[in-house]
């Protein structure tokens, strides 16, 4: 190819020369002469993409429709150097003047062609002194001292200004964030989002308030509050101007509040060792039922259950192992009982079972078969055998109180009958002149 010698002679003059080819307008490095391989990051390894990042004059970044390898279709670019600056890795930036010359005469349709890059001057720029591009002093005069982190980003989402505060609170050298995409400072699963947001907020949207968490150099997160406006630079392009301030501390004690309040409303509903639902919330739950059923008509049973012998349980074996046998108890009962039930633990080894929509033989019949399966299941370690005694009740128009003292006696009588059974209220109807105790039943 008589570009490679064209690149070659360059050396002469110590000119570093990159051939490129744009294939459908996409650049790609497929040469360098010695003086590049020298000068820059090239290496020796050719089709290539760039091995750095190429910034504009004002250090804006170039990729794209920008890449100066596709300045040669511009007639006044082809003819006068220009300005430039590099960027790979950690290294320095640098400045570069160059200038594009077309090396294929062009021909109609075609989508392969080669320019070559002159680089007359390599330089270290120096950004050291200022934290914002000269363009802008008023907002590095405004911004630079302020005691909160301020960032500005352009369109593309590349930083511009970062102020003192900014660079101190992210662990980062200016020179480590000028000219970086903000994603850098973002956990990786949150950069996706963040991009999404970014475009379809920018350039309209003003004055925008949001909780962002962000990543420090030391790969620590914190959570920030970014208010932002949008402004614009000297050459009148809009750019997002960002003030942060450090939440962390306040959001982790809101954290703890909200951990806490939920503490306090679980354990308001839930009595702490069975996670069933304690008594003074089952009250209400209680209340609540018999309303329906006073309302819609709709029957409800309510039962009490009460653990035999627990007593010798806690004597003999430890209250550790009485407590052990509730949580099982409870786990066995819920997992047995239909999704509309409630099972509530009302104090000790006493529980309330709650059954919308069956009568109390159809209560019954539940109960006895949670009798039946625990003789089949032993609990703790010991592997000890439990069995409860029930009293179960029908709501009639009674008030809860009333029908709680019905299913106390109906619970008395089955325990006196031997224990480890149900015994059914009787239910009283009461009309002009008659009382009528219905019989009652147990298993």
């Amino acid at each position: 190819m008589d570009s490679l010698s064209t690149a070659d002679g360059l050396d002469t003059l110590n000119i570093a020369a990159l051939i490129y080819r744009l294939d459908a307008g996409v650049p790609l490095l497929v040469d360098a002469n010695e003086t590049a391989k020298r000068l820059l990051p090239v290496g020796d390894r050719f089709p290539t993409a760039d091995p750095w990042q190429w910034l504009d004059a004002r250090q804006y970044p170039a990729s794209g429709r920008e890449h100066p390898a596709l300045l040669e279709g511009e007639s006044q670019a082809s003819h006068q150097w220009q300005y430039f600056h590099i960027r790979q890795n950690r290294q320095p930036l640098q400045s570069i003047k160059l200038k594009v010359s077309p090396l294929d005469a062009p021909a109609e349709g075609a989508q392969e062609r080669h320019v070559l890059i002159a680089i007359g001057e390599i330089a270290t720029a120096d950004i050291a002194p200022s934290l914002l591009p000269q363009a802008q002093p008023h907002l590095y005069q405004t911004l630079g001292n302020l005691p909160m982190g301020v960032c500005v980003i352009d369109t593309e989402g590349y930083l511009r200004l970062v102020n003192r505060a900014f660079c101190r609170f992210f662990g980062y050298a200016e020179r480590d964030l000028l000219n970086a995409h903000f994603r850098k400072l973002l956990p990786q699963q949150h950069r996706l989002a963040a991009d999404k947001h970014h475009a379809a907020n920018f350039p309209e949207a003003l004055n925008q308030r949001r909780a962002v968490e962000v990543l420090l150099r030391d790969g620590s997160t914190r959570t920030v509050i970014i208010e932002d406006t949008i402004s614009q630079d000297d050459l009148g392009r809009p750019q997002h101007i960002a003030f942060l301030v450090d939440i962390t501390e306040r959001r982790n004690l809101e954290r703890r509040l909200e951990q806490k309040n939920r503490r306090l409303e679980y354990l308001a509903t839930r009595d702490d060792l069975t996670g069933l639902h304690n008594r003074r919330f089952g009250l209400e739950l209680l209340e609540q039922a018999l309303e329906r059923s006073q309302r819609y008509g709709e029957k409800v049973s309510v039962a009490m259950l009460d653990l035999d012998y627990f007593k010798e349980i806690n004597d003999q074996y430890g209250h550790p192992v009485g407590d052990t046998i509730l949580i099982e108890f409870g786990r066995l009962v819920r997992e047995s009982l239909r999704s509309s039930d409630t099972f509530i633990r009302w104090g000790g080894e006493e529980f309330m079972m709650i059954l919308p929509g069956i009568d109390r033989f159809s209560a019954q019949t539940t109960l006895n078969r949670l009798i039946e399966r625990l003789r089949h299941h032993p609990m703790s370690t010991y592997d000890l055998h439990v069995s409860f005694s029930a009293g179960v009740g029908e709501h009639h128009h009674q008030t809860s109180k009333g029908l709680l003292e019905e299913i106390d006696q109906a619970l008395y009588q089955a325990k006196s009958a031997g224990r480890s059974c149900v015994a059914i209220a009787p239910i009283s109807i009461s009309r002009p002149g008659q009382c009528c105790n219905q019989a009652f039943s147990s298993l």
